[in-house]
């Protein structure tokens, strides 16, 4: 009976994976059958070699590193910080704006800095979770189009690109299931839950910026921007994610 139960749970698996890797197939086909009509303005060359630079130091340092991984965190705050001053100095109540500024980078950091610590590989899920649904929530967008997710502070992101980045995150949590004891659905919805989060961490940092009338936090990054542009998602992702370890620790250490 046990030997049936966990041959039928395995086919199941195996029919889903099927189905999403079918998917993804299908929707990175048709991303890329668009992406030619994507205007250049949209500076694509120059993210992807800021990605290709950036994503393998990122995760050498998380797996690797932790000095170093520490170490970049300290810089990231420095940096941060520096845009953040530049990016309220025409605010009224300037010192409102610079305790808002202080919770709003150095919670997240100390949250990530003690996420490494604690395991790499939560670091690690956390991270491809933000990727993904960055990358799929703007190329979904830019195929698919369809209706405004909020317009009146991000004009350019739709719900289409926020299904894709959702959906995109699903499948890491998919995948990163099996370095956790959590099981399979367990990533998959909190790795949903994640997306959202990420998501309304970019809608936030967007609507500072529309605040004080500027596009980009600094222009460091080639095609991204600034550093608070780039870690936009992780500013909310970071203590959620610790949040979820507090509440659920059994799911990711084997207790």
């Amino acid at each position: 009976m046990e030997k049936d139960k966990i041959i039928k749970t395995f086919n199941f698996l195996e029919k889903s994976i099927k189905i999403l890797l079918s998917f993804a197939i299908k929707f990175v086909e048709k991303i890329i059958d668009k992406i030619d009509n994507i205007s250049p303005s949209e500076n694509i060359k120059k993210r992807v070699i800021s990605a290709l630079v950036l994503i393998p130091v990122a995760i050498y340092a998380i797996c690797f590193a932790q000095n170093l991984f520490i170490f970049l965190a300290i810089v990231l705050t420095i940096l941060m910080t520096v845009e953040w001053l530049d990016l309220t100095k025409s605010a009224a109540e300037k010192n409102k704006w610079h305790l808002i500024g202080l919770f709003y980078i150095a919670f997240p950091i100390f949250c990530v800095i003690k996420l490494r610590i604690m395991n790499s590989n939560i670091v690690l899920w956390m991270f491809f979770v933000i990727w993904a649904t960055d990358i799929f929530a703007f190329f979904s967008g830019k195929t698919f189009g369809g209706k405004k997710l909020a317009p009146k502070i991000s004009p350019n992101k739709t719900w289409s690109g926020l299904a894709g980045g959702v959906g995109a995150s699903m499948f890491i949590g998919l995948l990163s299931s099996v370095m956790f004891p959590g099981g399979i659905f367990f990533f998959i919805f909190m790795s949903a839950i994640l997306a959202l989060i990420e998501q309304a961490g970019d809608l936030f940092e967007s609507k500072i910026k529309r605040t004080f009338g500027v596009k980009d936090s600094g222009n460091i990054i080639p095609g991204h921007g600034g550093i608070l542009d780039r870690l936009d998602g992780l500013m909310f992702t970071a203590p959620a994610v610790l949040f979820i370890i507090t509440i659920f620790s059994d799911k990711f250490f084997n207790i």
